[in-house]
């Protein structure tokens, strides 16, 4: 049993180096004392990692000299020759491409505006992937995986989607048809997840969720997502499907509906008459009454968010998508809800834009992988 344990505990190890690795390059006396490891400990982790080509030495010219006087450490970084992971998203008519290093960092990106995913579609994005590895720099860089990242509910236990109205059902005409054309095509293992997981991941990782114990993304855009983070892990349910806030029923205006149907993109549009986003900001800085009943919504919001703050004791709601564009104001709005709520809260918006599901595909694409090597 010792043996196993020991086994248990190297393979642990090995995670939390190349965890710390992918933040920064740190010389072997700052892991050690980082994760509370002795120094024959880390350095025998450090010769294992170096051998297998998981990390390397970080040359002279690269470490940041902190003095002229005196021996340089020794820095160790994620090796970059290593691998590379690719993300696909495939949410509101914009098709991405990515791919990135085991650091996490983007090293290429292509986007392309999609009216509606078909199989065609899919097969141009595989293409695109294809053009991109085809580069030099790739050439002795293997791709390890890939992660697609989809608008839905994605069942965690069978990755199988509910159908979204962006997607031809054609494409589901084999269980997980994207997963599985992706994978015959470059032989690694593909996964399917909810673009607004990801962008939860995204945030736990380079956003506003970072080092939050307890927080909720909420995606208020054509229709309204969220993803919860509790105990500092994002929490998905039994079967993907935690943090559906736009299923919620509440009231409104004397009717009682899910909040989608109040104060999504799509919702607000249809009321104030046009169809395009576009159009619904420009009425709302123009339009005394279309100002009044946006922010009308925005207080709908705030007062489904309270109920959510008050259940689970969570401290921060990042809010992101195009309604955000609506501005301060209508952030005060669903404050102004949410400051009813026992304890301290406050929503603020996203600072990652657009690209946060494809961030989040890459950070949660680099941990599996990295996490699989030492099982």
């Amino acid at each position: 049993m010792t043996g196993k344990n020991q086994s248990y505990a190297r393979c642990l190890n090995n995670r939390l180096v190349m965890r710390e690795l992918r933040k920064a390059d740190s010389s072997a006396t700052m892991l050690s004392r980082g994760l509370d490891l002795s120094n024959a400990a880390l350095s025998s982790i450090i010769c294992e990692l170096e051998k297998g080509g998981y990390i390397r030495k970080v040359t002279d010219d690269e470490v940041a000299a902190t003095t002229s006087v005196g021996r340089r450490p020794v820095y160790y970084s994620v090796n970059e020759k290593f691998g590379c992971v690719a993300a696909v998203g495939l949410a509101n008519h914009r098709a991405q491409v990515v791919i990135s290093d085991m650091k996490m960092q983007i090293t290429d990106f292509t986007e392309t505006r999609v009216e509606r995913y078909d199989v065609a579609t899919v097969y141009e994005l595989v293409l695109s992937l294809k053009n991109l590895l085809a580069k030099p720099e790739y050439r002795d860089v293997p791709l390890l995986g890939i992660d697609v990242s989809v608008p839905g509910r994605v069942n965690t236990m069978t990755g199988e989607l509910q159908l979204s109205p962006q997607f031809d059902k054609d494409l589901f005409g084999e269980k997980n048809y994207i997963v599985n054309l992706f994978s015959r095509q470059f032989g690694v293992t593909v996964k399917m997840t909810n673009d607004i997981d990801l962008a939860g991941h995204a945030e736990m990782h380079r956003g506003l969720l970072a080092g939050v114990e307890n927080g909720m993304l909420v995606h208020v855009d054509e229709g309204i997502g969220g993803a919860l983070v509790l105990g500092g892990k994002l929490y998905s349910g039994s079967q993907g499907f935690a943090g559906e806030v736009g299923r919620m029923r509440t009231e409104f205006e004397g009717r009682r509906d899910a909040l989608d149907e109040f104060v999504s993109l799509r919702a607000v549009k249809a009321r104030l008459g046009v169809k395009h986003t576009a159009e619904a900001l420009a009425l709302y800085e123009s339009d005394a009454a279309a100002r009044e009943y946006v922010l009308a919504t925005a207080r709908c919001l705030g007062g489904v968010l309270k109920d959510i703050v008050e259940l689970l004791d969570i401290s921060t709601v990042v809010v992101s998508g195009r309604a955000t564009g609506f501005g301060d104001e209508y952030m005060r709005a669903v404050n102004e809800q949410i400051a009813e709520a026992v304890g301290s809260c406050t929503a603020v918006p996203t600072t990652l834009g657009g690209n946060a599901s494809v961030i989040g595909a890459v950070a949660k694409a680099v941990e599996s992988i990295t996490d699989a090597a030492f099982e």
